[in-house]
Formats: structure tokens, sequence, C-alpha cells
């Protein structure tokens, strides 16, 4: 409306000052991303420039102002909603990421990458598997200086920046979700978004929540892998998680909820406009988190847990609490490895269809991730009744919009301490290879690197998986922030 306005004007006006200023500065600045413009461009000097300065800055202001077609689009892209690509800070044994590949010495990347790096910069760069990153910084577990873990993070964030500035026809940080549709829509570029996983030593006030904002960080794993002063952290069946939080091992787990401070991080989060996700939180520590979010009307985020009726143990979550999540217009995500989805005591019916699917399911593989992910989109696309409220009753007669509130993110964890899923064919996989058959690389060499990851969701396409849902997470999680930015200092 705003163009025909500016065009609709008195042509015999002889004031190009007034032109400028008094019609199309106000609609600069009621408009979001192009207030942004405005300020970066120090337009109120540019005002008291010469008329030969302004006459000649119109065209450039035009070009800006006009807004592209495609930034009112949907985003609809593969977003990874954690990775790690700044371990090394943290832990020093760690190779450092986004680090080029040396043709003469090329990797010998495996899916058994637990402690070696596999995010180089060649797998990140125009990769549409991963079109998006949110790389989560991470401090040391047993850190006890508030100064060490937020100067260790901040390590991180500078680094991503730096690089992303050093390599920027390739990369681009966004700190806002208009700079991620900007991106997304109008370059090639792998955008990243900072997020912080474990909070520990980091939120202790609302001052720090809005240092971290300040950083441009959009989300916040507020516990990790040991209980600490914002609540309990859940504890996975293997051995070394019930060593690494050896004090949580013994408390009663009806004791192991979120403390004030932990409740207390949440609202502080949101008044800074940064999610918290639940995603490592003891159950006791869940319920109570999602007490706090009810209460508050702050939208729920949970980055990389299991589903429980699968993987029924404290690293997944029940039906119950995805059901109040989505109600509470959140976001759930499930993370790709086949290693952590691996199921655990199963519910009795997906036990039954993990023992029919026997003799075509490679446990560990791209399959593991597959059940899980087709059995989550199953659950919440058949409770569209009960999340909505009774708005919407099917899913099929939805609007592609409205289908955007029942999306389903995913998370790599690449050099989270974590392997990812076996190949299906080979001496590592489940099945023997058949000559002259053609086996995509993930069904070969199993997940062994980010650059895989367009790949790994062709396979899942070819083999008639929907994944609609994973690509219109992308657009809900930017909904969410946005939401977030919208009304922080407004929750209570």
């Amino acid at each position: 409306m705003w163009i025909e306005e500016v065009l609709s004007m008195d042509r015999n006006d002889d004031d190009p000052i007034r032109l400028i200023t008094g019609y199309l500065l106000p609609i600069l600045q009621t408009h979001p991303t192009l207030h942004q413009i405005t300020t970066r461009m120090n337009f109120l000097q540019l005002r008291s420039s010469s008329l030969a300065s302004l006459l000649g800055a119109l065209p450039l202001l035009l070009l800006f102002c006009i807004p592209s077609p495609t930034d009112a689009q949907p985003i609809r892209a593969y977003m990874d909603l954690q990775i790690h690509c700044t371990m090394h800070e943290a832990y020093g044994f760690f190779e450092p990421g986004l680090l080029y590949i040396d043709s003469l010495k090329p990797p010998k990347d495996s899916y058994k990458h637990l402690l070696k790096n596999v995010n180089r910069a060649d797998y990140l760069t125009h990769n549409p598997g991963a079109r998006i990153i949110c790389n989560g910084a991470i401090t040391n577990e047993w850190v006890r200086s508030k100064r060490k873990a937020r100067r260790v993070i901040l390590r991180q964030i500078h680094h991503l920046n730096e690089f992303a500035a050093a390599h920027s026809d390739d990369f681009v940080v966004a700190k806002t979700p208009d700079e991620v549709r900007q991106y997304v829509n109008n370059t090639d570029k792998t955008v990243i978004i900072h997020s912080i996983e474990g909070g520990n030593k980091l939120i202790n006030s609302q001052e720090d929540a809005n240092f971290w904002a300040g950083q441009g960080v959009a989300f916040v794993t507020l516990i990790h892998l040991r209980d600490a002063k914002h609540g309990a952290a859940a504890i996975a069946p293997e051995f070394i998680t019930r060593l690494i939080n050896l004090r949580g091992s013994f408390r009663r787990e009806k004791k192991r909820g979120l403390t004030p401070l932990g409740r207390q991080a949440i609202v502080w989060l949101a008044n800074a406009g940064i999610m918290t996700d639940l995603t490592h939180m003891a159950d006791g520590s869940r319920r109570d988190a999602l007490e706090v979010m009810e209460k508050n009307g702050i939208p729920p985020l949970s980055t990389h847990d299991g589903f429980k009726p699968i993987q029924n143990h404290p690293r997944a979550i029940s039906a119950a609490d995805v059901l109040r999540i989505y109600k509470a217009g959140g976001l759930v995500s499930l993370p790709i490895s086949g290693f952590s989805l691996l199921p655990h005591k199963s519910d009795s019916v997906f036990q039954r269809l993990l023992e029919d699917s026997l003799g075509c399911n490679c446990p560990g593989s791209i399959d593991t991730y597959k059940f899980t992910y087709l059995a989550l989109k199953d659950f919440v696309e058949g409770h569209v009744s009960e999340i909505s409220g009774g708005k919407f009753n099917d899913f099929a007669g939805l609007t592609e919009s409205q289908k955007e509130a029942f999306s389903i993110g995913y998370q790599s964890d690449f050099n989270g301490w974590l392997n990812h899923s076996r190949p299906r064919y080979g001496k590592a996989g489940c099945f023997p290879t058949i000559a002259d058959t053609a086996y995509s690389p993930v069904d070969l060499q199993g997940l062994a690197h980010p650059g895989l990851m367009p790949d790994y969701w062709n396979l899942l396409e070819a083999e008639g998986v929907d994944l609609a849902p994973i690509e219109r997470a992308s657009e809900r999680f930017l909904q969410l922030w946005q939401q977030f930015l919208d009304h922080k200092g407004n929750f209570h």
C-alpha cells in the first residue's frame, strides 16, 4: 500500500527533502525490518546532507524498501536445531570445528565419531540438508566459575561470528528471525543461529538473560548432563551418563525437579526474548518447567529428546507431555541419530511393530530414526483436535499454514559426544550388499558427517516418508522466536 501512496503524491511538490522525510521515513520506521535498515544507514545523518546526496540515495532506499516477494513466503528448509561446531572451546581434545578439508589428507570419516570432529566447513557449505544450523555453545560440565562459563561461551559465539565474516560468501550468522528469512530467501548461504546447551553458571539473573539475548542467542537448553542449581538432569540408561551425574543417580526421583532458580530462569529467559529448551531435563524437571510455562504463557521447545512410548527412559518425553508442549504452542524435535533413538522397553504396541519388522529393520540405522519419527508424526497429527482445543478436527483438512503448528523438528548433535546412525548394508550394517545394486552413501557408510544430510533426507523420501513436518519446523521455530521477541518483558 505504501508504494502506491508514495507514487500518488503531488508530483508538483518542489521540496524533495519533504518528499523523502515526510513520506518515506515514517514508512521505513514503522516497518520492523526496514527500520533496521534505516538505523544501519544512519538515515538521520542522510536527512541533513545535501539535496544532491538525498536524490542520489533515493534509488538505493527504494531498492531496500520494496519488499521482495520471497520475504513474505513461509520458510521451508531443513533446520538443524542443534549442532556443535565449537566443542573444542569447551573440551580441548576435540579438533577445531569448521576447518576446511586438506585435499592431500582427506579425512576418514565414520559414523563412529564420538570424540572426533566431523563438522568440517566443506560439509556445511551450500548444504540443502542443513540449510539453517543452530550451534550449541557449551561449557564444561564441571565448570565452577560464572566468569569462566561466560568466557567459554563467548569464545564460541565469537569464533562463529568471525568464521562467518571471513567466509561471508558461504556462511552468515543471523540474530533475529527476520534476518534468517532474508538470508534463506535471498541467498544460498548456510545460516547460523546461536544457542547454548547447559545454563549452569550462565543464567543467574535477568541481567544474565539479557546479556545472552544481546549476543543473538535464540534458545538455551537450561539443564544438560548433571544435576545443577537449575534442577535435575535426565539420566539415560547408559552407564556413562550415571557416572557423569553420580550425585543425581543416588537421589530419589520424586525429589528431582526444578529448583526455584530454575523456575525463575525460564521467566528471565522469556523476558529477554530467549526460548528455553526442555531437552535433558529429568521427568520431574520437565514437569515443573511445563507448569511454569503454562502459567506464564511461555511456549515450550524440546530439541532432542526421544518419544517415551518407544524410548521408555528419562531422556524421552511422554505422550502426555508431547501434547502439553503442542497445546502450549510449542515445538518438539527429535534427534536423528539411530544410536540416540534405539528402542528401550517400548510400549506393547510398538514392541510388536518392531518384532514384525525384524527382517527389514536395522537397529541403530536410519530405520530407527524413521520408526520413531513416523510414530511421533502419527501421534501429533492424530491429536489435532485435542491440541487445538477442538478448533480443528482433521489434520488432512488443515491449510499449509495451519499445519505449521504441528511441525516436528530435527537435531543432529554432530560432535555432541555422539555416534550416529550405522549403515544398513555391509560389514557394519545388518544386511549383506547385493552385486550390481546401487546403494546410497548413508546405506553403506551410515551418517558419517553433516555432508550426508541431503542423502539422508532423499533416502527417507524415496522410501515414502512424508518430510513436510520437518521442513515446516523451520518456519515454526522462527514464529516462536519472533513471539518471544515481541513479548519480551511481558512474561510474569
